[in-house]
């Protein structure tokens, strides 16, 4: 199954309040990005690497899982990396993408492992967190948008300019895209906290409102594929009637909380006029910047002639002068790192897809194991790539956060 089990040393069972402290302390922080802290960390980093010590320390004292699913495209993405940082414009810009990334990694491998070993009651634990996390999240981003007044309150305390008109809400994040991406990521402990079914239908329509607020067409586009991608596992889970008594029930919530939001909206012209410049007034302006963008970076990519290496991580806004990413995960692999990092990049993903089809296999051998709502990894993992075709979200936690879940679920499922 990719993975290994350290040697039984001593059994010993971690503390179940230190792990659920560090736990809950992750997912309460993850949203927030009003400040950040020294050298640029972010104050849930912080949190990671105060709790990463004390963690280790009982995870290295019994038999614990080491997720070596993903050593090999990770390896191939750091190795395209060094390589690259040093013919770079600027290593230093490398440097500080390769050291982000490898704490990435190293904080994939310890949430796999602790998520491994939790009870099953202190899993429903942490995933009630992160969904009522996402939920209050997402009311301040409601909230924003309703009141022009809380998003300027807010984006001050950033320190972040309040002068937009046509602003979009961000809750706590920085950036509105990634604020839509942690409301779609929350999509995965709905399911897997197994609400029940009207409820759960209730609660994922309200987090695909929260989303939507924030204007991101990318997210919206992604939570249609990764839905489209669920339900077709779920018609290979269950059979064909059970498949349409949930798209039935499904549009029936959808059409009665739509509705709802339809009447607040009309009527405030002002509303109807905001969120109409959000979400479709920065079409031409969105695509055209980005196709720009694009176009920039394959003729950096050819006439430079570094197909191989790239010309190095986060070196794009440098080389091309105008500051900006990519905004595009597969182009910013090829043109930064080369074909070494595309391959990588490439072999990440499918070797995510494929586990999250093991999950599904596993749990249709045991289904006393599992429940239906795990058919969610397959939609995420495809609203991810999605996600990721117009937006750099690579080094995303909240999808680092559900590599982990995935699998910690599947040794779950898959052991003696």
């Amino acid at each position: 199954m990719g993975t290994i089990a350290l040697p039984a040393i001593q059994t010993v069972d971690l503390p179940g309040r230190a792990m659920r402290l560090w736990l809950i302390g992750i997912l309460v922080l993850l949203p927030i990005e009003l400040g950040k802290l020294p050298l640029n960390v972010d104050v849930a980093d912080a949190w990671i690497v105060m709790g990463l010590p004390i963690i280790w320390a009982f995870l290295l004292r019994g038999q614990r899982l080491i997720a070596l699913s993903y050593a090999v495209p990770i390896w191939i993405i750091m190795l395209s990396s060094i390589v690259s940082a040093l013919g770079a414009a600027s290593p230093v810009l490398s440097v500080v993408v390769i050291v982000k990334e490898s704490f990435l990694f190293f904080w994939f491998l310890t949430m796999a492992a602790l998520l491994a070993i939790l009870s099953e009651g202190d899993l429903r634990l942490v995933l009630a967190v992160w969904l009522a996390v996402a939920l209050a999240h997402g009311m301040l981003i409601v909230a924003q948008f309703l009141s022009p007044a809380v998003w300027r309150f807010v984006t001050g305390l950033a320190g972040r300019s309040t002068a937009a008109v046509n602003y979009r809400p961000t809750g706590l994040f920085a950036n509105a895209n990634k604020a839509a991406m942690f409301q779609l990521c929350a999509f995965v402990p709905l399911l897997l906290v197994r609400p029940s079914r009207r409820l759960g239908m209730v609660l994922g329509v309200v987090l695909l409102v929260m989303m939507l607020a924030t204007g991101s067409m990318g997210a919206a586009v992604a939570f249609f594929g990764g839905l489209a991608a669920t339900l077709v596992a779920v018609s290979w889970t269950a059979d064909l009637g059970h498949t349409l008594q949930m798209l039935a029930q499904l549009a029936l919530v959808v059409a009665v909380i739509g509705g709802v939001a339809f009447l607040v909206i009309g009527q405030s012209p002002r509303y109807q006029e905001h969120l109409q410049r959000i979400l479709l007034g920065r079409t031409d302006r969105s695509s055209g910047s980005r196709f720009s963008l694009w176009e920039r970076g394959l003729s950096i990519y050819i006439d430079r002639g570094t197909f191989v290496w790239g010309i190095g991580p986060e070196n794009f806004r440098v080389v091309d002068g105008h500051g900006n990413q990519l905004h595009s995960d597969i182009l910013a692999f090829a043109v930064e790192r080369g074909a070494l990092g595309g391959l990588g990049l490439v072999a990440f993903v499918a070797l995510a897809a494929s586990r999250a089809i093991l999950v599904v296999r596993a749990y249709l051998r045991r289904p006393d194991r599992g429940h239906l709502g795990l058919v969610v990894f397959i939609g995420a993992v495809v609203a991810a790539v999605v996600e990721s075709l117009t937006h750099q979200a690579f080094r995303f936690h909240d999808l680092w956060l559900i590599l982990a879940l995935q699998e910690a679920t599947l040794y779950r499922l898959t052991r003696a």
